[in-house]
């Protein structure tokens, strides 16, 4: 299966996604950071196979989806964006080795502008909308409604319903772990699956006089119980995605 994330706009955790939502479910998976500018946070992260190709060099990516090697995960850069759909314009048949685009989108205006842009380039370029997924990330979980936050895009898309698959809709709260993750190296789904008692390490660090090791100890437990919430809303939406039971 091959899956490309991208909009047109940059800050909307497409490189997050890449590595938290769909690397983490997708067994045999290699990420392609097509990138220029900025380097990709996937690269900080441990046991995540990635390899950097710009969309200039598009023939690459091209063969990279069509050996089966992999199951190929797109992160096109905002920055790369435009070329990368030119380069599919002319390798037309490149559109078909794509089997789900993830459109993310944060509730600001700049990037929700971004997006409707992004599925106006995506029906030009002739791909299915069924295959067309948009991720609203970065809820904001505050007593704003859904809807609100989001209205500018969801009111486009209720006037262009085939712009997109949108429902059951995908929606990713804002979480400090997506922040924490770049820390520790480590993916959302390694910090929820790790069975250490960080209250014992703790009580362990204290009765030693460890200042240091309480500290560990503390900001371990507080990035484990971010990244039980990230992971329980990721499965769910890995599974709104590909169709698959937990």
């Amino acid at each position: 299966m091959n899956i490309a994330i991208l909009n047109m706009s940059g800050n909307v955790g497409k490189s997050t996604l890449a590595v938290h939502l769909v690397a983490s479910n997708l067994e045999n998976s290699k990420i392609i950071s097509v990138e220029s500018v900025n380097a990709s946070d996937v690269n900080n992260v441990k046991n995540v196979e990635v390899e950097e190709i710009t969309a200039s060099n598009f023939k690459d990516i091209f063969m990279e989806l069509m050996s089966g090697q992999h199951n190929i995960i797109l992160d096109v850069g905002a920055s790369n964006v435009v070329q990368f759909m030119s380069e599919m314009k002319k390798f037309k048949s490149s559109i078909r080795e794509i089997d789900l685009i993830i459109v993310p989108v944060v509730p600001i205006r700049k990037q929700m502008d971004d997006t409707i842009a992004t599925l106006e380039w995506l029906a030009e370029r002739g791909f299915d909308s069924e295959k067309i997924r948009v991720v609203f990330n970065g809820f904001r979980n505050e007593g704003v409604a859904f809807e609100d936050q989001y209205n500018q895009l969801l009111g486009y898309l209720e006037a262009h319903p085939h712009a997109a698959k949108v429902k059951p809709y995908i929606i990713l709260d804002e979480n400090d772990i997506y922040t924490s993750t770049q820390r520790t190296g480590k993916t959302i789904k390694a910090l929820a699956d790790d069975p250490t008692d960080w209250r014992s390490k703790r009580l362990e660090a204290a009765g030693a006089g460890d200042i240091s090791g309480v500290e560990a100890a503390m900001s371990a437990q507080m990035d484990k119980d971010l990244a039980d919430l990230a992971q329980e809303q990721l499965a769910d939406a890995w599974k709104k995605l590909v169709g698959k039971k937990k």
